[in-house]
């Protein structure tokens, strides 16, 4: 019985560690799972034909040139006849 005491609260503790360790590795996991759907969602705001990105930079074909603008996670690009398209990943 004397053997077996300290055997069985090692097993405990080691068991108590196991499941403490796989919780903060879960809530870890969730949390970037949370930020990999946002930055998938996310569309910039779009008025009057500007695109208003994040740091405060706006892309208009009529104030910038022609040529792939970085915009969050997001391109745009304008093109020769002063058109604008915009590609956000999905």
């Amino acid at each position: 019985m004397a053997v077996e005491a300290p055997l069985v609260i090692a097993f405990i503790g080691v068991v108590i560690a196991a499941a403490v360790l796989f919780t903060v590795t879960f809530i870890n996991t969730q949390e970037a799972l949370g930020w990999a759907s946002a930055i998938r969602t996310y569309n910039p705001p779009i008025i009057n034909g500007t695109v208003y990105c994040p740091g405060g930079s706006l892309i208009n074909p009529y104030l910038n040139t022609t040529g792939l603008y970085k915009c969050g996670p997001c391109l745009a690009y304008i093109h020769p006849n002063a058109t604008l398209t915009l590609t956000c990943p999905r």
